[in-house]
């Protein structure tokens, strides 16, 4: 599934990212993703994590190739999910470029919004990155409101 322009315009904001995983059996993990990159065919998307900070998390997606990931506009909520087989991949310099921005923009976002930073700071870290990419195949409108559960891109009649 390839991304839309504005989905793409949504991904240029400041955000929070939420992954989730299960294992075999069913049982879930969550975590939060700390930076993100969109692949240049606009069907996948990067996404980094703290290995140590959600541990189960690359077990699970190793395990059984899924991930949901669900990106928020902390200013308004405008939320999006989306779905699709996973692959995990080792971590570069770039990737870490690329959370420390990430990490930036949400704390700067956060804390005009009234967050102290002392709260942020444990919620967002790098500490074991690793790398998930998200072939996607569902995006879904998490906004709260009459679309919330919706296939992005789905009118009501």
């Amino acid at each position: 599934m390839r991304l839309d322009d504005d989905l793409l315009e949504f991904f240029r904001q400041p955000l929070m990212c939420i992954i989730a995983a299960a294992d075999a059996s069913g049982r879930p993990s969550a975590g939060r993703g700390v930076g993100f990159h969109i692949l240049e065919d606009r069907e996948a998307i990067e996404i980094i994590f703290s290995a140590w900070q959600w541990p189960r998390l690359e077990a699970d997606i190793r395990q059984t190739g899924k991930l949901a990931a669900t990106f928020v506009s902390p200013s308004d909520y405008v939320s999006f999910q989306l779905k699709g087989r996973a692959t995990l991949r080792d971590t570069e310099a770039l990737d870490i470029g690329r959370a420390d921005r990430f990490i930036t923009a949400a704390t700067n976002e956060l804390e005009s919004l009234g967050v102290p930073r002392r709260l942020i700071a444990p919620w967002l870290t790098v500490r074991e990155a690793k790398v998930v990419q998200l072939a996607v195949s569902e995006t879904y409108v998490q906004t709260p409101g009459s679309l919330a559960g919706m296939l992005a891109g789905t009118r009501l009649s």
